[in-house]
């Protein structure tokens, strides 16, 4: 996968994946049109089949099954180290290796959300090398992985947009450094 297109991945992953307010719907013709012309099939798709999902709910179905999936739900939540340490001391140590990596790569996120929150994450990978890719994801695929188990268990349409992270990373090569 060409450069542009993995940039364009994971900007649109990082985007879709933020809450849903009346703006993000305004926009959605226009990542439809993004999305329409990404060459990888197998992502696309995904991200199709997502945005035709979205679009079939109501504004405030899909705020409602945005909060209730990522707000409420322990095990779908967007804080990818949450599934290692919960509330946990060691999660603290996580977060900081998380910012020192990003801030090592010339990468300033902002301070209103915790490092290990995904689409900050996804945000970071759309301007980052594969090897700053690969050091960001490789410790958390597993995670990850069981983010989409439990997304897909609950009949979530975000379970698609975990398909296609999962797949754009298998792509670039990420695979686990810590097995569970």
């Amino acid at each position: 996968m060409e450069v542009t297109e993995k940039q364009t991945v994971f900007a649109t992953l990082s985007y879709l994946l933020s809450y849903p307010d009346e703006e993000w719907r305004k926009q959605h013709s226009e990542w439809q049109e993004i999305i329409s012309q990404i060459e990888h099939e197998q992502v696309k798709n995904h991200l199709l089949l997502f945005l035709k999902d979205s679009a079939d709910l109501s504004p405030e179905q899909l705020i409602e099954t945005y909060v209730y999936t990522f707000d409420f739900g322990k095990k779908t939540n967007l804080y990818v180290t949450y599934f290692n340490s919960g509330e946990q001391r060691e999660r603290g140590m996580e977060l900081l290796q998380l910012k020192d990596l990003y801030q090592k790569a010339g990468f300033q996120p902002t301070d209103k959300e915790l490092p290990d929150y995904l689409p900050l994450m996804i945000e970071f990978a759309a301007i980052s090398d594969d090897d700053h890719i690969n050091a960001t994801f490789s410790k958390y695929i597993g995670n990850l992985e069981e983010l989409r188990s439990q997304l897909f268990t609950n009949g979530s349409i975000y379970t698609a947009l975990l398909d296609s992270l999962l797949c754009i990373l298998a792509e670039i090569g990420v695979e686990r450094t810590v097995q569970p």
